[in-house]
């Protein structure tokens, strides 16, 4: 008997220059029911892609090639302030942790044996963020539509009235 495992819905972006991590990081969340991961082993490959939206971003702070992790996110915050961001990186400078933090990063994660722990935990996280967030968007769409209603109800119920009272 196969076990099935729940397919998240969640686009997450892992932009990471070594591909073997890359490969690593994809496989994971794969099998953690992530089906929708899109990798890239460059900052302007993902920048080029933004135009899906990423409800995750896992960034390399230091790539290789052309830009920075915080330049990605920069962009990314520019495009899409909702996406969570989570850093990813050798570095454990705490500087560097409180840059990303103060330039909208969700989290800061030193590679190493806890890492995907830490990964797993804050997905988590978000996830649950997310969806209350979007609780909060259903609620509040269905206030509108009540207020909306009344509003109309109330129109209609003066134009009646005017129609049939006043000039009847």
């Amino acid at each position: 008997m196969k076990l099935m495992k729940s397919s998240k819905r969640e686009t997450i972006f892992v932009v990471e220059d070594d591909i073997l991590y890359l490969n690593l990081i994809k496989k994971e969340l794969e099998k953690l029911g992530y089906d929708n991961v899109i990798a890239f082993s460059s900052g302007t490959e993902a920048l080029q892609n933004l135009n899906t939206k990423p409800d995750i971003a896992m960034l390399d702070y230091f790539l290789e090639k052309d830009l920075t992790g915080m330049d990605i996110l920069k962009k990314i915050k520019k495009r899409w302030p909702d996406t969570q961001t989570i850093f990813l990186t050798a570095s454990d400078d705490v500087n560097i942790a409180v840059d990303t933090m103060r330039n909208g990063a969700y989290d800061y994660i030193v590679k190493g044996d806890t890492a995907f722990i830490r990964i797993r935990h804050l997905l988590k996280k978000i996830s649950e963020i997310n969806e209350q967030k979007a609780k909060s968007r259903s609620i509040i769409r269905f206030q509108i539509y009540i207020i909306i209603a009344i509003i109309l109800l109330s129109v209609f119920g003066i134009l009646f009235y005017h129609y049939y009272f006043i000039k009847g």
